[in-house]
């Protein structure tokens, strides 16, 4: 796997634009929140991209999450309501993604599973008033709930073989 150096101010330009985001939204500036939640999306993605190369920062996927979920609120309170569904299918189609690959580290793997929870959650609350759309999105959970149940399965494995590799030793008399 290639070594890609993460730059450091990656996580908190993020976090930064996010914040601004968040201040305008609170304000009802949408127009305003919606570029910086633009913003804060590519930085996310930018970020999830090294994670894809190299399984680090395992804050990624978190960050990339939180992006998908505020421009989908964002876009929702605008009357988007098809944008605002596409970054919510988007986020766990990504983490699904991403969880299914098997040379990513493990940690990796489990971070990805982590956000697919909510990401799950908040797509499963989601009102979608076409029947292709909602099996299509029933379709989407499905293979999110699989990813996960194989990572948790893979993770179980994984410390039940080191259990079992670990040296006896003799029981004191």
């Amino acid at each position: 796997m290639q070594q890609v150096s993460q730059p450091p101010h990656s996580e908190a330009l993020w976090r930064m634009l996010t914040q601004q985001a968040n201040a305008a939204y609170a304000q009802q500036h949408t127009l305003s929140a919606h570029a910086k939640y633009t913003e804060a999306m590519t930085k996310a993605e930018e970020m999830l991209q090294i994670f894809q190369e190299t399984g680090v920062p395992l804050s990624a996927p978190l960050a990339f999450v939180i992006s998908c979920h505020n421009l989908a609120d964002c876009l929702e309170t605008q009357k988007q309501t098809d944008q605002a569904a596409h970054f919510l299918r988007y986020a766990c189609t990504k983490l699904t993604h991403l969880a299914q690959r098997p040379e990513l580290p493990l940690q990796a793997r489990l971070a990805c599973v982590e956000q697919l929870r909510p990401a799950v959650n908040v797509l499963s609350e989601q009102s979608i008033p076409s029947l292709s759309h909602q099996q299509d999105i029933q379709n989407l959970i499905a293979q999110a709930r699989t990813a996960a149940l194989t990572v948790y399965q893979v993770a179980s494995y994984a410390v039940q073989t080191r259990l079992e590799d670990a040296p006896v030793t003799e029981r004191p008399s």
